[in-house]
């Protein structure tokens, strides 16, 4: 039998999947904007992708977006419905690289033939609520009881699990300004930001509807955010723990996500803490993953979210808000700064306008900003990650500068 590393992987773009463990049925199905916004932007998955896999996308793309992909060097690798991929494998072992997984995906790539380790490992991890944000919570604390810095949390600061109304109106006494999250979300959703010292009815039924569906909310304090940042990890079967680096990204107010920085310059990329900094930050971090339930339990891409904000004068560091383990934005933005031209930098940035389709946002984007490529890298200007049709809500490019 080939080795893991010689089979061809098959990509699925489904960033729902907190939502489908949530839920916990292996027939879930998300909203369907939200389903449209996952077929609209598989295509991103292309740049994971080699000239043998394959990604899954129900509606083919025109020709003229494949053959772009190509003569940019982006991607040689097919969109394929799930129908023609099966066509395709018969009885092909695979390896599945799904955004993330979650009952729904173990059941949607069942037919799928591949290594029986492999496979168990998979539902092990469906089984098991790694997902869950109690983990991320355990993770920090245990991290910052073994490394004391005083730019980092102190704690009082530090994220908390609370179960009842009661709990939470307490905590928002003491802290005046919240964040609640839910046990299971991701990209900013399911959070509620509380600006105020008291709390709205609709908070409170938002708060009383998680707390019956999921048990309990992560609280923490809100933050005078500086800048979000996240380290990059892989974990190796063999039980190594990568470090990949260090991404840039950008929230809106209310902590959803907008973009990814793209090769960011110096001044931008570390105006609070130097590199070396975050590398000690990073290394302390690998350390703690290797004694975490992570470790024990999941293998593949590893996300850790930071948060720098401010305390007075003071310059701190949340070294751990959220852990993603799965494929995520922050992922995407390295595989995509390798395929730019070194002098670049700009911003990876998802797209929706109820007032505006995507193809009339990519049209003016063209011709205010023309691509410009320079040894056979991207330089400058815009370009679509994605396909967009005349009534396309969603979508994904680039700017460069």
């Amino acid at each position: 039998m080939r080795k893991l590393s010689q089979l061809r992987k098959i990509f699925h773009f489904n960033p729902t999947c907190e939502l489908a463990i949530a839920n916990g049925s292996p027939h879930y199905q998300a909203p369907a904007i939200l389903r449209e916004f996952e077929e609209e932007l598989a295509p991103i998955l292309l740049l994971f992708a080699s000239a043998n896999d394959h990604v899954l996308k129900e509606r083919p793309l025109p020709d003229q977006f494949i053959e772009r992909m190509r003569e940019l060097g982006l991607s040689s690798a097919p969109c394929m419905s799930k129908v023609q991929s099966l066509e395709v494998l018969t009885s092909e072992p695979v390896l599945l690289q799904p955004w993330g997984w979650s009952p729904a995906a173990l059941n949607f790539l069942a037919t799928y033939e591949q290594p029986t380790e492999i496979r168990k490992q998979h539902q092990q991890i469906v089984n098991s609520d790694l997902f869950q944000r109690k983990h991320a919570v355990r993770f920090v604390n245990d991290f910052l009881d073994d490394n004391p810095q005083p730019f980092f949390p102190r704690k009082e600061e530090r994220p908390q699990l609370l179960d009842s109304l009661d709990a939470i109106d307490r905590y928002l006494f003491k802290h005046q300004q919240i964040v609640l999250k839910s046990p299971l979300s991701s990209s900013g959703r399911g959070l509620q930001v509380i600006r105020k010292n008291e709390l709205n009815d609709s908070n409170r039924r938002w708060i009383k509807t998680t707390l019956a569906q999921q048990n309990y909310l992560v609280a923490e304090p809100l933050f005078n955010k500086r800048a979000d940042l996240s380290f990059q990890f892989e974990l190796k079967p063999s039980g190594e723990i990568v470090f990949l680096g260090i991404s840039h990204f950008k929230t809106n107010n209310n902590g959803q996500y907008l973009g990814h920085h793209i090769n960011p310059p110096t001044d931008l990329a570390y105006p609070y803490f130097q590199q070396d900094e975050l590398t000690t930050i990073a290394n302390r971090l690998t350390d703690q993953l290797r004694k975490s339930y992570f470790q024990s339990l999941y293998h593949g891409f590893l996300g850790i979210d930071a948060l720098v904000y401010g305390v007075g004068r003071e310059i701190k560091i949340q070294p751990c808000l959220e852990i993603n383990p799965r494929l995520n934005m922050g992922i995407l933005s390295q595989a995509i700064a390798q395929k730019i031209h070194p002098e670049s930098s700009g911003m990876f940035l998802t797209y929706y306008d109820p007032g505006k389709s995507y193809k009339e946002f990519v049209e003016e984007q063209a011709k205010k900003n023309p691509l410009i490529v320079r040894d056979q890298r991207l330089r400058k200007g815009f370009l679509s990650l994605t396909a967009p049709k005349n009534d396309s809500l969603f979508g994904a490019y680039l700017l460069l500068s």
